[in-house]
């Protein structure tokens, strides 16, 4: 973790509560689990204060939007059940005084918000490498609407590929020089409804900005890059019948991939 970042987790006491109080997801079955277990890190820690596993699996870390787990609920379920892969998403929620807003707000007050989310990642990252079970080399980073902008962007080669839902990539009234953090090579999928109503070209939200409403434009130049906009679908996607198979096919399919 670089000092920018170290100085946004020193500012808070309680910081550390968002990797300590996260919200996990873990497969029946690994580590002897006789079923599917959904929760708080810090519930599981005390329900199973010896818990070890032989093997080690793939895990995605998720970054929860605006409204906190909310949509995240059902993306921990089809990951833990349907690819039986770890689901470990920080908790911003749970940090006293942190930054945060009600759109319509000034840019500035998003900005903070976007730094804050950045120092959330590096200092959970670290935190799951350290774990025994995890395998390092399979960690996938995917976000939603505002956690999707700082999955985004985030500037490292720590992850196998990424998921970007709800979110389009651009610089619009909530943000400012908005930069894939992605290498040309990570694979990288973005999946957004064309009547988002946070980010869609006609949504109220961007009508004073030029947006496609899409990371299509962003990710010009990344090989392994794969955008898929889904036709009268709005900012929750969970609601589209194909999102499911489409976030599980490249977990798998990338996963496998060395």
């Amino acid at each position: 973790m670089n000092k920018k970042h170290q100085l946004i987790v020193d500012t808070y006491d309680d910081f550390s509560k968002t990797y300590k109080s996260a919200f996990i997801g873990i497969p029946k079955g690994f580590g002897g689990l006789e079923e599917d277990y959904f929760g708080t890190l810090k519930k599981f820690k005390k329900l199973y204060p010896n818990f070890k596993a032989k093997n080690k699996i793939p895990t995605v870390l998720f970054m929860h939007g605006s409204a906190g787990l909310n949509k995240g609920v059902k993306y921990r379920e089809w990951i833990v059940k349907e690819a039986k892969f770890i689901f470990f998403a920080p908790n911003s929620f749970i940090v006293k005084n942190r930054p945060t807003y009600e759109t319509p707000t000034k840019l500035a007050n998003y900005e903070k918000v976007h730094k804050f989310r950045q120092a959330e990642i590096h200092y959970n990252l670290e935190k799951l490498q350290k774990i025994s079970f995890i395998d390092i080399n399979n960690i996938f980073l995917m976000g939603n609407s505002e956690g999707g902008l700082a999955a985004a962007s985030f500037k490292g080669r720590e992850f196998k590929g990424r998921i970007i839902t709800a979110y389009s990539c651009e610089n619009s009234y909530y943000s400012k020089n908005f930069e894939i953090g992605a290498n040309k090579d990570e694979p990288f999928l973005n999946i957004i409804g064309t009547h988002d109503q946070y980010f869609a070209n006609e949504a109220k939200a961007t009508e004073d900005h030029e947006v496609q409403g899409h990371c299509t434009k962003a990710l010009m130049k990344h090989k392994n890059a794969k955008v898929i906009i889904l036709p009268q679908t709005k900012h929750d996607i969970t609601t589209n019948i194909y999102v499911k198979d489409d976030i599980i096919n490249f977990l798998k399919f990338w996963s496998k991939e060395k």
